[in-house]
């Protein structure tokens, strides 16, 4: 698709007033020129979602604008989406929401891992559509098809089930790696915390600003993220690809990573299909729930909403995560705006990335929220490996203090697996006493 590319954005409503300004974006963020909208509000036509009226209506600005495609902000089965394609002008594109995210994934996908979710979401949503396409007598590619009994339907989903049983293997080999990861991590004495929420709510720039190597300029005069600090500028998903930066909170040594952000109207499959990438927030020591004090409030509760429920499936929402209202250089009705987080999923620590007011209070809140830290004592003789051990323990470890006397009495504070491997390192150095453990 290329980017001159041209769209018409379509959307029905039953009752309620239609938003198109997040549909608009996705399809700009596709690569659309969006050429003119149509909106209908009735009950879905069960055929073809819309009304006869409203498909007249697109028919008309499809050959005026010349355009390549419709972008329908309404779930379209396969049977819908080709009975709207039929009475589209002919070699127009169809793309309902999730399609339309699939295809801003696929044009982001640099990493295996995230090439390889892209293709599991593909497949999932591609399947009923070329099963139809098999029952009306398509050419639907060869699929590695087997001559059989069984109809032509019926070979192409078992050749799609095929694929994307390959798919969750190999996602299933990365995350093992990735727990590898995260343990040789935490064994390095860092607590691992994701940034989660929806697009735009300027994660991005929160990492760059709790980043221990980077800082925002003051000539970056806007909410938006810099491609140093991760692939997101204003445009919907653009952050697929994790990106991860030291921080430093008190004294706890992080890795911050910025995850893809959450959008509302999208099934769990296709959420499910990006489990890999949003591994980064569901396991992390602690989540800092990032969302847009610029929204109107019921748009707020609603993505605050979103992003709780996404988070909850996979772990406790009140175990480690900090709301975080975010932007509120440029925001007005605060109070009634932290009052709707606070209803949905806790009070947040308000704060703007940009400027840098607020950061002192949310690293309170962080610290906070992580594991508590297990203390250790030793005793060791005065010795090169007593220096050594302590010099580990500088590296590795949350607190420590040292006494020198006689001995080296030392008091560390640190992660439990970075005190597990203390207790293994002072027995080496010739620790007298075996260490004591406090909570």
């Amino acid at each position: 698709m290329s980017r001159e590319d041209t769209a018409i954005v379509a959307k029905r409503v039953d009752e309620s007033p239609a938003d198109t300004g997040e549909i608009r974006a996705l399809a700009r963020s596709a690569g659309y020129a969006v050429a003119g909208e149509v909106v209908q509000q009735r009950a879905p036509h069960p055929g073809h979602e819309f009304g006869t009226g409203a498909i007249a209506e697109l028919r008309r600005d499809v050959r005026a604008a010349d355009a390549d495609a419709v972008v329908v902000d309404n779930d379209l089965d396969a049977n819908r989406a080709f009975a709207l394609a039929d009475r589209l002008p002919a070699d127009t594109g169809v793309r309902d929401r999730k399609r339309l995210v699939i295809d801003i994934f696929g044009e982001r996908a640099e990493t295996r891992r995230a090439q390889l979710e892209v293709r599991l979401a593909e497949l999932e949503y591609e399947l009923p559509r070329a099963e139809e396409r098999a029952k009306r007598g398509e050419d639907v590619g060869r699929r590695g098809f087997k001559s059989s009994g069984e109809s032509p339907a019926s070979q192409v989903r078992a050749a799609y089930k095929r694929e994307i049983k390959q798919v969750e293997d190999a996602l299933a080999d990365i995350e093992t790696a990735d727990a590898t990861r995260r343990a040789d991590r935490h064994a390095a004495g860092f607590d691992l915390v994701a940034l989660a929420g929806y697009t735009n709510a300027g994660k991005s720039t929160l990492l760059r600003r709790l980043a221990d190597d980077h800082a925002v300029g003051e000539n970056d005069r806007r909410h938006a993220d810099l491609a140093e600090v991760a692939a997101s500028h204003d445009g919907l998903f653009t952050t697929l690809n994790t990106t991860t930066r030291r921080a430093t909170v008190g004294d706890h040594r992080l890795l911050v990573t910025d995850t893809v952000g959450f959008v509302s109207g999208l099934p769990h499959w296709l959420v499910d299909s990006f489990e890999s990438t949003l591994a980064s927030a569901y396991r992390a020591d602690a989540v800092l729930l990032v969302a847009d004090a610029t929204d109107p409030p019921a748009r707020l509760r609603e993505k605050v909403a979103t992003s709780r429920d996404v988070l909850a499936d996979h772990r406790d929402a009140d175990d480690g995560v900090v709301p975080v209202l975010n932007k509120v250089d440029a925001a007005d009705r605060l109070d009634e705006k932290r009052r709707v987080v606070r209803e949905v999923v806790g009070d947040p620590v308000c704060v703007s990335a940009l400027d840098g007011d607020g950061l002192e209070a949310l690293g309170d809140r962080l610290a906070a929220a992580l594991p508590e830290r297990e203390t250790a004592r030793f005793s060791l003789p005065q010795s090169d490996d007593a220096m050594s051990f302590v010099s580990w323990l500088y590296d590795h470890a949350n607190a420590v203090e040292v006494t020198h006397g006689e001995t080296v009495e030392i008091e560390v504070s640190g992660r439990p697996e970075v005190v597990a491997l203390a207790r293994g390192r002072a027995s080496d150095a010739g620790a007298d006493t075996a260490a004591r453990r406090d909570s």
